[in-house]
Order: C-alpha cells, then sequence, then structure tokens
C-alpha cells in the first residue's frame, strides 16, 4: 500500500513537534543555551500554525480536486487558525495590551468555529 502523501506531511510535522518541543523543555532546563529567551508557548503556537497552514493547504488542494465549498470552508477555517497563532506571536513580540490580544484571538478562534459550522451543515 503506497503512503497518501498529507499522511507522510502530517505524521513529519508531528515528528518536528515532538522534537522540537523537547528541545526547547531541555533549554528551559539549561539556562546557558542559546534557546533561553525562547518561551515553550510561543513555540507550541508556531508549531500549531505550522500544522494549521499545513492541512489548510491540503484541504484546498481536496478543495481544488473535489470542487465542493465544505472544502473550501474547511481551508478557511485552518487559515484563519494559522493567522490567529503569527498574531498571537506577533503580539508578544510587540507592546499590545493583552486585552486587545484576548478579544482578537477569540474572534479569530470564534471563526474557526463557524467555518467548520458551516462546512458540516453543508450538503
Amino acid at each position: 500500500m503506497k503512503p497518501n502523501l498529507s499522511f507522510v506531511l502530517l505524521i513529519t510535522l508531528f515528528t518536528a513537534f515532538i522534537v522540537g518541543s523537547s528541545g526547547i523543555v531541555a533549554a528551559d532546563a539549561n539556562s546557558t543555551s542559546m534557546l533561553q529567551n525562547l518561551d515553550i508557548v510561543d513555540f507550541i503556537i508556531f508549531c500549531a500554525s505550522i500544522l494549521a497552514a499545513a492541512l489548510g493547504v491540503i484541504s484546498f488542494i481536496a478543495y481544488r480536486r473535489d470542487g465542493r465549498a465544505r472544502f473550501l470552508l474547511v481551508t478557511a477555517a485552518f487559515s484563519i487558525f494559522a493567522l490567529k497563532g503569527v498574531f498571537l506571536i506577533a503580539g508578544d513580540m510587540v507592546i499590545v495590551e493583552q486585552i486587545f490580544l484576548d478579544v482578537i484571538a477569540n474572534l479569530l478562534d470564534f471563526a474557526v468555529l463557524i467555518c467548520f459550522f458551516l462546512a458540516f451543515m453543508m450538503k
């Protein structure tokens, strides 16, 4: 049985996440590491954004092959989720009020849920 390209991509991203997160945890334990200024939460958000972007690309490819609008909604949901992660990481780098970041992140989460809801409710 030939492995599916999307399955291989997901396994690769998952492996990179596990290996990378273990390196960050080790860096937190060792204060002399160059990665000590990198926050573990930002790293997890970054990995989730990469995974969401990859899933968005895969769902867009599925939309191009199949033509169903529900795949386009799923693509939008994954893209919004990836955008949220980039926004949160950029918000940590720039001085922005935490309340503003929370409101925008929650609105983007709501948009993701609406896209998934519409995708599931379409016939």
